[in-house]
């Protein structure tokens, strides 16, 4: 596919100058590119760092858990009990840190980069990782308001949310906890009770 140029009008303050889109590679200003591809594939990256760290101190610090896994739709978290704003804080912060790193490092230090023409002022750098930042940020907390219109807890939500998972082919581990709940409430195994989900 040949390169298409899209000009602007001249006296419009801000505006660059022609924008040519070429392949997958963009010039946003004189100097600077878009490379869309890779900027896709390091984007899943960020998404996956952030999940990763959030999901991952779940599963370390969450008194209350009784399995963790992995379906389709990524890391699954099953809890007897509502997590504290505690460790819902330091999951934020911690997942915010990280993606930090990880966006810097993929911004402004690779070579190349997926965007290449970015202003190297420090102040510059720490909005666009602060952007980053806030948008993933803004997002988790979309998705834990979204958890909270279902305040169902206890027993009930296990069962249906290991239920749902198994249907989906989820793979679980069950913690300590999660043994001892299913062997008090139910006399059963992980095994066994994922069998029973299933039929």
């Amino acid at each position: 596919m040949g390169g298409q140029t899209f000009s602007f009008n001249q006296t419009l303050p801000g505006i660059p100058a022609p924008i040519r889109l070429n392949d997958a590679t963009g010039a946003l200003m004189p100097g600077g590119h878009i490379n869309l591809f890779y900027l896709v594939l390091v984007t899943l990256g960020w998404v996956l760092v952030y999940q990763a760290i959030y999901w991952a101190l779940a599963i370390v610090r969450d008194p209350s858990l009784i399995c963790w896994g992995v379906g389709p739709f990524g890391l699954i978290i099953v809890t007897l009990r509502k997590p504290g704003p505690g460790l819902r804080l330091i999951q934020l912060v911690a997942a915010g840190l990280a993606l930090a790193s990880v966006a810097d490092a993929s911004l402004f230090l690779a070579r190349p980069g997926p965007i290449t023409g970015l202003s190297q002022t420090p102040l510059a750098e720490l909005g666009v990782v602060a952007l980053v930042v806030a948008l993933a940020t803004g997002v988790r907390l979309l998705a834990n308001v979204r958890m909270q219109r279902f305040p169902l807890w206890g027993e009930a939500r296990v069962l249906a949310t290991v239920q749902q998972n198994v249907a989906r082919g989820a793979i679980l581990v069950f913690t300590p906890l999660g043994r001892a709940f299913l062997r008090e409430r139910f006399g059963a195994t992980p095994g066994e009770f994922i069998q029973t989900m299933r039929s």
